[in-house]
């Protein structure tokens, strides 16, 4: 005689216990993505709000400086530089360039190699007068 269906036999049995850990382990799974996407998530909105600061700063550098290409103390230093201008009163100094016997020290006649690399200069410089 087979014995009638009962619930409390059934929770004890082998297949619910089976089947139990089945969808225990199909939510601990699922549970494991969803916070792996939530940590992802978190680090591209942590990233986005670094870049935000980043731009902000650079947006108030280029605003400053923006602000100083108005100014008359820029368009002054440009007439100087570009245009060659001068106030009323001051004189231009122009310095020449050294050639390069001069910068080697006096050293060296016409026809020797003035070129050399940087190791041979700093021999010359503390063991050749």
């Amino acid at each position: 005689m087979k014995k009638p269906f009962s619930a409390k036999r059934f929770l004890a049995s082998k297949l619910f216990l089976f089947l139990g850990l089945i969808v225990l382990g199909f939510l601990i799974f699922s549970f494991g993505k969803k916070f792996l996407e939530s940590r992802e998530i978190d680090e591209e909105i942590k990233s986005a709000q670094d870049e935000i600061a980043r731009l902000e700063t650079k947006n108030e550098e280029l605003g400053s400086f923006l602000n100083f290409l108005g100014t008359d103390d820029f368009l002054e230093q440009e007439a100087r530089l570009k245009f060659n201008l001068q106030k009323p009163g001051e004189s231009v100094v122009i310095i020449p360039a050294r050639d390069e016997k001069e910068a080697n020290g006096g050293a060296g006649d016409a026809g020797e190699e003035t070129a050399s690399g940087n190791p041979e200069k700093w021999w010359n410089y503390f063991f050749k007068s």
